[in-house]
């Protein structure tokens, strides 16, 4: 079983193609996080309640998995670890949110009191969340930088997924911008999670990627020095996304170098 946790602001359903393509050799299971089905952002306050509700899940599960988590959902799993480390067989890292010491203390501190200052949380606050239709989500995010490297498909995907029906008309995200602001305020440091890390590990990063920085690339990889790791390049922070070809090829051969 592969246990996927899904970045900040993308639904679990929004990686079909990745997550399908996963499907050939296990059963994928996908985490709904609290900002998918809980109202109030306020309620949250720290990432560490994502860890405990993967915890339990986990309890209810009653067999071990394979951990696969984006970003957000990257860092999440590394939390879940310390509460349940005999429920994970193994750990494939997407993009987590591995910030320097610095920059992550300074994050937390202004997010909490000044979120207007902070740019990420910014950005979510003055998203466009309500369209027509589905289709002018399309159309409004096909040219956007950020999704440059999704296919028709995979942008179509992310279309459908991550929206819903509006209480008046038309349609709205189902990740609301106010979570997705209030999941950056609350970044986490899990930095001493990776050293603590018994199982074996995979990680990638984005050869353009704006959020794991290289600097950042190399001191995960001193962290957890027995772990694999690929930088693709031309992908960036939604490399899920963008390469899920390319990402399952990855996890196949290390899931078979792991079981020769």
């Amino acid at each position: 079983i592969i246990l996927f946790s899904h970045a900040n602001g993308y639904p679990p359903r929004v990686y079909r193609d990745l997550l399908t393509r996963l499907t050939r050799e296990y059963r994928v299971l996908g985490v709904e996080h609290r900002p998918l089905w809980q109202d109030d952002p306020a309620q949250l306050d720290s990432w560490q309640r994502f860890a405990e509700d993967v915890a339990e899940l986990l309890d209810e599960l009653g067999e071990p998995v394979h951990g696969l988590g984006h970003s957000m959902g990257g860092s999440t799993l590394l939390l879940t670890h310390k509460l349940r480390p005999q429920a994970f067989l193994s750990m494939a890292l997407m993009e987590p949110v591995l910030l320097p010491s610095v920059w992550q203390f300074g994050l937390r501190q202004i997010g909490k009191f000044f979120p207007s200052k902070v740019p990420p949380i910014q950005r979510a606050l003055n998203r466009v969340d309500r369209w027509p239709s589905q289709q002018n989500v399309y159309d409004h995010f096909r040219p956007k930088a950020v999704f440059k490297g999704f296919s028709d498909q995979g942008l179509w995907d992310l279309v459908e997924h991550s929206t819903t029906d509006h209480i008046d008309e038309g349609v709205t995200l189902r990740f609301t911008k106010e979570w997705e602001a209030r999941c950056y305020a609350l970044v986490h440091n899990v930095w001493p999670r990776l050293g603590a890390l018994d199982v074996p590990l995979l990680g990638f990063r984005g050869g353009k990627s704006n959020t794991l920085a290289q600097r950042e690339w190399l001191r995960w990889q001193r962290a957890c020095p027995r772990g694999r790791y690929h930088e693709l390049e031309g992908a960036g922070h939604l490399l899920p996304l963008e390469c899920p070809t390319e990402i399952s090829e990855r996890y196949f051969e290390w899931q078979a170098s792991l079981n020769p």
